[in-house]
Formats: structure tokens, sequence, C-alpha cells
């Protein structure tokens, strides 16, 4: 599975990604239902917000979606690797998940 993440600029992507990204058959947050990935996403602005960013960054890591607040935390605590472009990213996560069902399925 893919370790990769990319930047959103506002709620409403961020929200959207991660609409995308569970719909691919990513786990949420904490394992659960997208509840706790919206709250993780609003909080991460928000802490973002005290020091005058207006982003975050949004992944997945191997099975479950990943929110953090810079790039640096992303780097090391989750080894993710950045896509500058969301449709790349987009991309890259669709084609992984055909290539498992494949091979899933022989």
């Amino acid at each position: 599975m893919k370790r990769i993440y990319t930047l959103c600029n506002s709620e409403e992507e961020a929200n959207a990604l991660g609409h995308f990204i569970i719909s691919k058959g990513y786990e949420g947050v904490q394992n659960d239902s997208y509840r706790y990935c919206r709250l993780m996403m609003e909080s991460a602005f928000k802490e973002n917000a005290r020091h005058y960013r207006n982003y975050i960054f949004v992944g997945v890591n191997g099975y479950q979606l990943v929110v953090d607040t810079n790039k640096r935390a992303m780097r090391k605590k989750y080894s993710c690797k950045y896509i500058e472009k969301e449709r790349v990213f987009r991309d890259l996560l669709s084609r992984n998940l055909h290539f498992f069902q494949r091979y899933s399925e022989k």
C-alpha cells in the first residue's frame, strides 16, 4: 500500500479528499467512521491557525488516513512521501487499489 500525503488549503478540500480516501477502502483515523477524521482535520486547522497557516496535510499510511499540521511530522512519524498535485495523489490511490484488486481475485 502507498505511504503518500498532499497539501489541503481549506476544510472543504480536506473533507472532499478524506471522503475520497475512505471511498477507496482505507480506514479512518482511529479505525472508525469518518467522524473522527473530520474532527482531526478541524483540530489540525485550528492548531495551524494559531501559527497563521491556513493548510494541513492529509494522506494515507499503508492502510489508514493520516492528518497532520506540517510536512516534518508526516515524514518523520509516518515515513510518507509528499505528492504536490492533488490530481496525481488521487490517481496514485486509484491505481494502487486496482492493482491489489486484480491480484486478490486470483
